[in-house]
């Protein structure tokens, strides 16, 4: 079997694909950005800056960080910026570090439009980039000795899990139909249907889906349906399948002693194992440690807060 690292990187790693060069991302930024930012002027346009400033006048202006931290969302604000006839000049790239007070965008054009766009713009940058930021940091705390992804308790999805990818994270599932994701409440509806054996059906009827997803996972909150989904995809997997069991609010040393188990009863070896569930920058430590191959945080993208910019004209 490949190495553990390129298992979860072929299972989990969709980074690559949230670029403008996508022609999928592009029409959805499309979508959420350009429509967000329409929705904000509504039909009367921004009435303060035409009221107030002058329709020929043009101006520079510039973004400034007041935090130090990773620069995300540099791609998206300048699309939008773009797709409003203003001209963008970015100072710094995606990922990069950037210092309290450095400029990191530059922008020419109509005084108007540059107003008119301002809080879109610092918005998008703002929270990618203070989720860039926590993920660094989160690697850092455990010296990236395992892997770390965002769930999909995202506020702005793929700009979110983007955000994961610049801070050096792993995407995990973009959405519900890339990727078999069997949870508690598709196990609980299966038992109210009367079905026995809920993790032994659903993860037979998921694996005929096998070629429609990039991989298949199951949540498990006990040692024992750990054991039990371990046994089934055991008999079910061939080679090639990306298979994971999600230890999901299992405490740390739950966690250790399952994999323990598990690497007793000789039912690890081809699987990969996930920690989820209350896992914050305080405690990340105590997951990494358990043996788990996979952290999934949701507080990355729902407990953030936003590196602080501004936008100011020059």
């Amino acid at each position: 079997m490949e190495n553990k690292r390129a298992a979860l990187e072929r299972a989990f790693q969709r980074g690559g694909q949230l670029t403008l060069k996508n022609p999928v991302y592009r029409q959805w930024i499309e979508r959420f950005i350009v429509d967000e930012l329409q929705a904000d002027v509504g039909r009367k346009g921004d009435i303060t800056s035409r009221a107030v400033i002058p329709r020929r006048s043009a101006l520079k202006a510039v973004i400034i960080t007041r935090q130090a931290g990773v620069l995300a969302g540099m791609e998206e604000a300048c699309f939008l910026f773009r797709k409003n006839g203003l001209r963008p000049a970015a100072k710094k790239k995606d990922g990069g570090r950037i210092r309290k007070g450095e400029v990191v965008l530059e922008i020419f054009g109509n005084t108007r439009d540059l107003l008119r766009v301002e809080r879109s713009a610092v918005d998008l940058l703002q929270r990618m980039s203070g989720i860039a930021t926590l993920t660094q940091e989160v690697i850092s705390l455990i010296k990236n000795n395992v892997p770390v992804a965002p769930t999909r308790k995202t506020q702005w999805r793929y700009l979110d899990k983007k955000a994961v990818f610049i801070g050096g994270g792993m995407t995990h599932r973009l959405a519900l139909w890339e990727s078999v994701l069997i949870k508690d409440n598709h196990l609980y509806a299966l038992r109210r249907l009367g079905v026995k054996d809920p993790i032994a059906a659903s993860l037979g009827k998921a694996w005929k889906k096998r070629k429609l997803a990039n991989f298949i996972e199951i949540e498990v909150a006990t040692m024992k349906e750990a054991l039990h989904a371990a046994e089934v995809m055991r008999k079910l997997r061939k080679p090639g399948d990306a298979c994971l069991v999600m230890f999901d609010n299992m405490n740390p040393r739950q966690m250790k002693r399952t994999l323990e188990e598990l690497e007793r009863k000789h039912l690890r070896d081809g699987l990969l194992f996930e920690a989820s569930g209350g896992i914050t920058p305080k405690n990340v430590r105590e997951y990494a440690s358990s043996g788990v191959d996979v952290i999934s945080m949701g507080f990355l993208t729902h407990s953030v807060p936003a590196l602080d910019m501004c936008m100011l004209i020059v």
